[in-house]
């Protein structure tokens, strides 16, 4: 018969252990009241984006601008630029970082200093990684079509002079991509990263995603905004992530500017050949930086025993009073982009 030897029971180890596992779990607690009080700070941000913009429409309407608005470029950008970015996304986000400004670790600006070389790398990435995003994008709107659905856009109206080319190209690469980076990679994930970088890219990403208010950009800006916040953190720059949302916008703002200089045919054999372009150069860059082993490089922050799991943070995040009423009209908002064909 076999003989096992079982220790005497340390009644004073295992009070240790009780006491580490209560220590454990009250800063696992700690943390989600932390995460859910961010929840709401930028829940109120949100909201404030989407009162902000009903102000600006009221008054569009109340001036009997309305009109303007669906026939004028030159106005209809004008207005997103002082009504959209700067009103309704600037001002809101900028008071919620600089009232909790004692919650960041680092600057609300992230601005380390980049080299010019590993800059190209990283926007030369950052390009491919949204191309890629692209065609998913494109997938996704034929799979609706298949099953007899068509995804809603809002109607942008094309150039119809120099000066509206000028316009489009400030009003859609330049200002977007510094106000919104500001708003997202600057603001709301420099609020966030200190509980966990993975955390902090998608809980944003996932905001702006929404704020573009239909399903399309829902996803096309969800998974750009994971690349961007990622290149943001990994460059501790905001420099990278300005330049490849400038770069991608102006992709657009390009092909209406050729669409209006000289005609559809000319306007769509060119993006076809910049998509290209960024597919070979990105790929050129990503295959660089792993060489570079710079997807694994930086300063790797140590996992507490008691920290939650990425699940745990973003449903403590998310499931807040004051995040929950803004989110869910911005989700409704974004489904009833979808029609039945």
């Amino acid at each position: 018969m076999a003989n096992y030897y079982n220790p005497p029971f340390d009644n004073q180890n295992s009070e240790e252990v009780n006491r580490r596992n209560f220590y454990y779990q009250t800063k696992a607690k700690q943390q989600k009241k932390e995460i859910r009080k961010l929840g709401n700070i930028l829940g109120g941000s949100l909201f404030m984006f989407v009162a902000f913009q009903y102000i600006a429409v009221f008054i569009l309407q109340a001036f009997g601008l309305a009109d303007k608005m669906n026939s004028s470029v030159i106005f209809q950008n004008s207005f997103l630029i002082l009504g959209v970015e700067i009103f309704s996304v600037v001002i809101p986000f900028g008071i919620m970082a600089i009232t909790n400004k004692k919650k960041f670790n680092n600057d609300i600006i992230p601005t380390k200093k980049i080299k010019l070389k590993d800059l190209t790398l990283w926007v030369g990435f950052g390009m491919f990684c949204c191309i890629i995003a692209n065609y998913a994008v494109n997938i996704m709107v034929m799979l609706f079509k298949v099953f007899g659905y068509q995804l809603k856009q809002a109607e942008v109206l094309k150039p119809d002079s120099v000066f509206a080319c000028i316009v489009v190209i400030i009003g859609t690469a330049v200002v977007p991509a510094i106000c919104e980076e500001f708003a997202m990679r600057c603001c709301s994930l420099g609020l966030l990263r200190k509980y966990g970088k993975a955390f902090g890219v998608v809980a944003v990403s996932i905001i702006f995603g929404l704020l573009h208010g239909n399903v399309i950009q829902f996803v096309f800006a969800g998974l750009v905004g994971l690349v961007l916040g990622y290149v943001t953190v990994k460059t501790d720059s905001i420099v990278p992530a300005i330049i490849i949302h400038g770069l991608n916008n102006g992709m657009s703002a390009f092909s209406f500017v050729l669409d209006y200089a000289v005609g559809g045919k000319a306007q769509e054999k060119t993006t076809v050949a910049l998509f290209l372009f960024w597919i070979i150069v990105g790929l050129v860059c990503f295959i660089m930086l792993a060489l570079k082993k710079q997807f694994n490089k930086g300063e790797k922050r140590l996992r507490e025993p008691f920290e939650n799991s990425l699940g745990t943070k973003l449903a403590s995040f998310f499931f807040v009073p004051g995040m929950i009423v803004p989110f869910v009209y911005l989700i409704i908002s974004t489904i009833t982009t979808i029609e039945k064909i």
